[in-house]
């Protein structure tokens, strides 16, 4: 039930604040009037519609990276609402009467509900949007993409976030750095790659890399988008996933409980792992 609570007030104040109308709505209406001057810069008619209709693999990858900047996105939120909850010492008052482990897992829930209805608001602007140039219909996923991005979505949040949440808790303030950096680029790397996936989707290199749980996520959403995956690799790889996300998630509560009332300096990550694999 605590944990319930900690993720509906966290979803609120996310909701609430600037950052987010910042992110759901300022953001993509820019990109929308851009798109729409550049238009008629060119001499046409945006509200004539019409023109070619974009290719399936075009909607499926930019869905992909779309879901998954919204999952990165909402993980960075999770890793500087630990952080402004340290700095400001209310989680000492917040502890007293909720457990380290439901703390955690609450803030994590209610920024990734916050992140998920984020990236809804993104698909339904781009959707209204991109059908003013050319014909849309999100029919042309396949039941494989429909039923897995969603699922990639969540478990690639519940990671990254558990990630963040456990350096978070580790770091004296937002402007220290250290490994947080490092850690964040983990599960963005397959995004540099992202022209090598899509032009060769079915590389050994990238087949083997989709099986590495930080970069599942990603790989596995634009390899969906541009190939015909095996039965039996889309679920080992969501298997081992989900695996490594509870098993994260566990580690990142051992370190959470012990991090979170530590101030002064940050902590190294010698000293999150002993935390981390410590038995209680």
């Amino acid at each position: 039930m605590n944990l319930l609570k900690v993720a509906r007030w966290q979803f609120h104040q996310s909701v609430l604040s600037k950052q987010f109308l910042v992110m759901a709505f300022f953001i993509p209406l820019i990109f929308a009037l851009v798109a729409l001057g550049i238009a008629w810069a060119k001499g046409s008619d945006p509200a004539a519609g019409g023109g070619e209709p974009l290719p399936p693999f075009a909607i499926a990858v930019f869905l992909a990276i779309l879901l998954f900047l919204g999952a990165f996105l909402s993980a960075v939120m999770t890793l500087y609402g630990v952080i402004r909850e340290k700095g400001s010492r209310v989680v000492e008052i917040i502890l007293s009467s909720v457990s380290a482990a439901d703390l955690l897992g609450g803030t994590i829930l209610g920024l990734g509900l916050a992140g998920l209805l984020q990236v809804m608001i993104w698909v339904a602007l781009a959707y209204f949007a991109g059908s003013r140039f050319v014909p849309i219909s999100l029919s042309v996923l396949s039941p494989v993409q429909l039923v897995c991005y969603p699922i990639l979505f969540a478990l690639g949040y519940l990671l990254i976030a558990s990630l963040y949440a456990t350096v978070g808790a580790g770091m004296k303030d937002v402007h220290s750095g250290g490994a947080a950096g490092l850690v964040g680029m983990i599960p963005y790397a397959p995004m540099l790659f992202t022209v090598a996936i899509v032009e060769h989707p079915d590389a050994t290199w990238i087949r083997a890399a989709s099986f590495f749980p930080p970069f599942t996520p990603a790989m596995l959403m634009m390899r969906l988008a541009v190939t015909k995956i095996p039965w039996w690799e889309v679920a080992g790889a969501l298997c081992i996933l989900a695996t490594s996300v509870v098993l994260l998630m566990r580690f990142s509560a051992r370190v959470f409980e012990t991090a979170i009332l530590m101030y002064g300096k940050n902590a190294t990550l010698k000293e999150l792992w002993r935390w981390g694999v410590r038995r209680r």
